[in-house]
């Protein structure tokens, strides 16, 4: 596999990983965040209440982020080795498949110690197990180079992530002038 198409295939798996990761965390995040701005507002309010929410909003966005690009680059390797062996995109779908029930329990770990082990969060993150392992399944082609289906995956611009290249001064070709 060539250097450009590991980079781009690890973009793609950094950005299925994000989605993954973050979809289910992130909400958590923001209404940790919003009840932490409510016990600072409200009057009479608990700040070290608010702090501690306020702690566990940074916990669960960079925890997402974090685990988001560890399940990224888990998943765009797995990819790439299978790719040696695998050429149908049914072939990639079920490897992904694979790789995001094996890589989700990071997820659930970062709801876990950014709620403390709250019950309701961890059954929806727990819910949302199989429908994020439908999702890596359904973008595995595309972060292997099997398919451009999803085009968010993939850059508008096909000389995008190339230099362009320098133009000497000797390097234009001649002309032949007419001879009249």
């Amino acid at each position: 596999m060539e250097r450009a198409e590991r980079r781009g295939i690890a973009g793609r798996g950094v950005r299925v990983g994000l989605l993954l990761a973050c979809a289910p965390v992130l909400p958590w995040a923001a209404l940790a965040l919003g009840v932490a701005l409510v016990e600072f507002l409200r009057p009479g309010g608990d700040t070290r209440l608010a702090a501690r929410d306020l702690r566990y909003g940074g916990l669960l966005t960079g925890g997402s982020l974090l685990a988001g690009v560890l399940m990224g680059l888990v998943l765009a390797g797995g990819l790439a080795l299978a790719s040696r062996v695998v050429t149908r995109p049914w072939g990639f779908t079920l490897v992904s498949a694979l790789l995001g029930a094996l890589v989700f329990p990071a997820v659930f770990a970062v709801v876990a110690i950014g709620t403390d082990g709250a019950l309701a969060q961890l059954a929806t993150t727990f819910l949302a197990w199989p429908v994020m392992t439908a999702v890596a399944a359904a973008h595995g082609p595309d972060v292997a180079g099997c398919t451009r289906r999803r085009p968010w995956l993939w850059p508008s611009d096909p000389a995008q992530g190339r230099r362009p290249e320098r133009v000497r001064a000797d390097a234009a070709p001649e002309r032949p002038h007419r001879v009249s």
